[in-house]
């Protein structure tokens, strides 16, 4: 198995249960920051917060997290919800009910709310953010090209084998991006795809999502028919066969998500990114945990699998970190993530 990859814990620091479609953003759940973040200290891992702007502007969460921005145990990161961050643009009848892709948006607003967002972050925590992740992973060249130019350094919105499709911004438009042919290894993005490599200053460095199945990971018909017919993902999915996240969902055991990280490690990911909300650390703060039961088991989960995880060597990174990381592996003119490269394909 490849030498031991750097380690990213990437949270989507954003209101109170977005699935829910809430009218009004509120932010609860930044007062059960503080118990995960100490998880991740007493194992050793640092974090990587992706604030919107109302998680931005909390004051409890910047008091937080100040002193441990200072102290090198976090970064923190943008995360662009478009629906609601200023200059307002109605680009639907309820943006708010559609929450709509970034990319959907003019550019001139993208631009825009991008910089609203970035300001927010460097007047609360005196830092600019260099790292990101779309709303509802909305990237697509154009978007991306906005990233580089307002000196983002990383993003982490493509998600390897996942076609977001189906699932509609603007009710007008063609639905979420396609990124089912994305490589699971870190690269330089393409303005004309943002699936393959390019040669953009910035880093794609995607959550971590494998194919559960041997027969999708060994038969290339089985994996596109998962890709283009919804009938055989659910057949797969149904049994958690499917494309797997290196994220904690209630079905994800110790067992499983050790599975994930064992089976990118095989492919020879340079970097594994474990993912998921600020509002899963709270009851009923998303749809997956809604009790103080299953907060409980979160915690207990997370703890077993951290402790494994130390014990498999990784090295705890931030995401901008990351991304300086594979800039000197590239400027050094080393094999590894080119070897990655060459293992995903």
């Amino acid at each position: 198995m490849p030498d031991a990859p750097l380690f990213v814990i990437t949270l989507d620091t954003e209101p109170d249960n977005e699935w829910g479609r809430p009218a009004v953003a509120t932010t609860h759940n930044a007062r059960f920051v503080p118990r995960f973040h100490e998880l991740c200290q007493h194992a050793g891992f640092k974090v990587t917060y992706l604030l919107t702007i109302e998680m931005a502007a909390d004051a409890f969460l910047q008091g937080y997290l100040v002193p441990r921005l200072g102290a090198g145990e976090c970064e923190v990161g943008a995360h662009l919800h478009p629906w609601n961050t200023p200059p307002l643009f109605a680009l639907t009848e309820d943006d708010m009910r559609h929450h709509p892709y970034p990319f959907e948006y003019p550019p001139e607003i993208q631009r825009a709310k991008l910089e609203t967002l970035m300001q927010t972050i460097e007047g609360a925590y005196g830092v600019r953010p260099v790292s990101y992740k779309a709303g509802r992973w909305g990237l697509d060249g154009d978007h991306a090209g906005l990233l580089e130019e307002l000196g983002f350094q990383v993003d982490t919105s493509v998600c390897p084998g996942i076609n977001w499709g189906p699932s509609k911004g603007d009710p007008r438009k063609t639905g979420g991006p396609n990124f089912h042919d994305a490589p699971l290894h870190p690269y330089r993005l393409s303005r004309r795809n943002v699936c393959r490599s390019g040669s953009m200053r910035l880093w794609e460095v995607p959550p971590t999502i494998v194919f559960y199945s041997a027969l999708g990971r060994y038969v290339p018909a089985v994996r596109a028919l998962y890709g283009r017919f919804r009938r055989v993902r659910r057949a797969f999915d149904r049994q958690h066969l499917g494309s797997q996240w290196l994220r904690p969902f209630p079905y994800m055991t110790v067992q499983r998500l050790q599975r994930v990280v064992t089976l990118a490690r095989r492919m020879g990911t340079p970097v594994l990114n474990l993912t998921f909300h600020s509002s899963e650390l709270m009851p009923g703060g998303s749809p997956y945990n809604r009790t103080a039961e299953s907060i409980e088991n979160l915690f207990a989960r997370l703890g077993e699998f951290f402790t494994w995880l130390r014990g498999e060597g990784v090295e705890s990174v931030t995401l901008k970190e990351a991304g300086v990381r594979l800039s000197r592996r590239e400027g050094n003119g080393t094999a590894d993530v080119e070897e990655a490269k060459r293992r995903a394909e």
